[in-house]
């Protein structure tokens, strides 16, 4: 079953912009928006989730060139408020490192950068675009969800810094 993500109703937030050029220190900055925006979800996103967040932002070679993968950053007023990844999975698109600050939240961002990174994956033509979540992550949970997303799998495995649920959401594109 193929989905679309309904358009956006109303303006960004003013003096709010995307950015989706890559530049010297972004992957630091991913890891450092993770870090800041999950520290109040608990426990799980503890000591070890920045390295974790590390290593795949490092896996994806985001800064290599002629790849298909792209990453926005929501910025205002020179700051950096969240971030989220479209990346080039052999014919498929991932969605990753969805992100806001706290202070961020409700404003719409989430679901203008993955708007962004829907159309991406359509210009692309990929037929379908994945992600993988944890449990507990309410808020994220229902933006996937009310925009057509699917649960595909959930299941029980070591994460970062302890047990949780992987769940893995899946979208079919139109073609």
């Amino acid at each position: 079953m193929s989905h679309s993500i309904p358009p956006l109703k109303g303006a960004f937030p003013a003096g709010v912009s995307l950015r989706n050029t890559w530049r010297p220190g972004d992957a630091d900055l991913i890891v450092d928006l993770h870090r800041r925006g999950y520290a109040s979800e608990g426990d799980r996103f503890g000591p070890s989730f920045p390295a974790y967040v590390r290593k795949t932002v490092e896996e994806a070679g985001l800064d290599a060139p002629g790849h298909d993968s792209r990453v926005w950053f929501a910025e205002r007023a020179g700051e950096t408020l969240g971030c989220a990844a479209m990346i080039d999975r052999h014919g498929r698109g991932q969605l990753r490192w969805v992100v806001l600050l706290p202070a961020a939240r409700g404003l719409g961002l989430g679901k203008a950068m993955l708007r962004s990174a829907m159309d991406h994956a359509s210009a692309q033509g990929w037929p379908e675009v994945f992600l993988e979540t944890t449990d507990g992550l309410h808020a994220s949970m229902q933006l996937y969800l009310a925009n057509g997303f699917s649960v595909t799998s959930n299941t029980e495995v070591e994460l970062w810094d302890g047990p949780g649920k992987l769940i893995v959401l899946t979208i079919m594109l139109p073609a």
